[in-house]
């Protein structure tokens, strides 16, 4: 089962919080998204970590949604939680979603990809996800389609 993308955000933004990752850019959490979300599905045979699509954006893989929940930190570091609007009993309710303590293996993934590319700021990731072997790259230039979970499994860049 794939995670909704602001859980898994919100599991970085909690590594940053306590210290594990430093600087966290809305550019570099795009992109250790981006990272997370190939080597799970590489790692579990095409079955996604997160419910949502990556783009290609100028400055590489984007998802949208998230982009737009953190767009206002610019280039500083994001020091608040991501939410969003789930429905409940006939309304809405503001959710603030994590991944569960208990789920081992989606932590650990969560903290080898801060092991190998936590210490690169946002441009430095934008920078490797622009690799030719890169799915951003070969599924097209910056125009704002999709790319797929199946290049993102097979062209981890």
């Amino acid at each position: 089962m794939a995670y909704p993308t602001m859980a898994v955000a919100n599991a970085f933004i909690q590594k940053a919080k306590e210290g594990r990752l430093p600087d966290l850019s809305p550019m570099k959490l795009q992109k250790l998204l981006y990272f997370a979300q190939s080597w799970h599905l590489k790692w579990k045979d095409g079955e996604p970590l997160i419910d949502d699509t990556f783009s290609r954006w100028k400055f590489g893989p984007v998802i949208p949604s998230l982009y737009h929940e953190f767009k206002h930190y610019g280039a500083s570091a994001i020091d608040q939680f991501g939410t969003f609007l789930s429905p409940q009993g006939g309304g809405y309710s503001l959710v603030q979603p994590t991944v569960p303590a208990d789920d081992a293996y989606t932590w650990a993934v969560i903290d080898e990809v801060i092991r190998a590319y936590g210490g690169y700021s946002g441009a430095q990731l934008s920078g490797i996800t622009h690799r030719p072997e890169s799915a951003w790259t070969i599924t097209g230039g910056p125009d704002g389609g999709p790319i797929s979970n199946e290049d993102l499994m097979r062209h981890i860049g």
